[in-house]
């Protein structure tokens, strides 16, 4: 798992092919699956709602490329980052294209396919970039889960995002990426119980004093 900071990102955005640039950034700021972003459509982007809805898959099965839900089985929707938004809005916008068009294509036309684009593609620009050779595709997928949980995403907000099934999945791949909180806690600890030891603020005058004595019927 080789998780990249944002300077990293935008530095590998910036050496690879430009067709891919904005591709990267959204495997790197929304942490599809290539598959997912290779089986992307024009029309299941709603840029005005800044949302991206990711429903299908492309899956190299040898030779070919067959295409089908998502890993989960589920739809879900992101909401990429507003400069990727506008971004992604663009992307499409200099070649002819229509509702079921692919967003991303290989260089002379076509769906893309995983071992040709990290090949011929990302990791020559993670070279140019300064990055390791061993550098995935679904490490950028990894970087945005990191991303995330930096700037303070729950648990639940990081499954939804990345399409896993529950989020004991999401706790067992990037559950070592949250800060510890322990020290933390047992500092709230402590004050709690100083709060409970301060003296009682209930009124302890003479005539509850003179209630307690008192005998029944008097």
């Amino acid at each position: 798992m080789r998780l990249l900071t944002p300077a990293e990102v935008e530095a590998l955005a910036t050496a690879i092919d430009g067709r891919y640039r904005v591709l990267v950034d959204l495997l790197a700021y929304t942490g599809l699956r290539f598959g997912e972003a290779v089986a992307l459509k024009v029309k299941r982007l709603d840029l005005l709602r800044g949302t991206c809805e990711v429903v299908e898959s492309g899956t190299e099965v040898g030779s070919r490329l067959e295409w089908g839900t998502t890993k989960g089985g589920e739809r879900r929707t992101v909401r990429p980052p507003r400069f990727l938004a506008a971004d992604l809005a663009a992307h499409p916008a200099g070649r002819p294209h229509g509702p079921d068009a692919l967003v991303f294509t290989a260089p002379m036309g076509g769906p893309l396919r995983e071992r040709k684009f990290l090949a011929g593609v990302l990791k020559p620009a993670a070279s140019r970039a300064g990055l390791p050779a061993t550098l995935r595709a679904h490490d950028l997928r990894h970087t945005a889960a990191s991303l995330l949980i930096r700037e303070g995403a729950s648990v639940k907000a990081v499954q939804a995002t990345l399409g896993h099934r529950s989020a004991v999945m999401t706790l067992d791949r990037y559950g070592h990426l949250w800060p510890d909180e322990l020290e933390g806690l047992a500092e709230r600890l402590d004050r709690a119980r100083a709060a409970g030891l301060a003296p009682s603020t209930r009124p302890t005058g003479p005539a509850e004093v003179v209630q307690l004595h008192k005998r029944p019927g008097q």
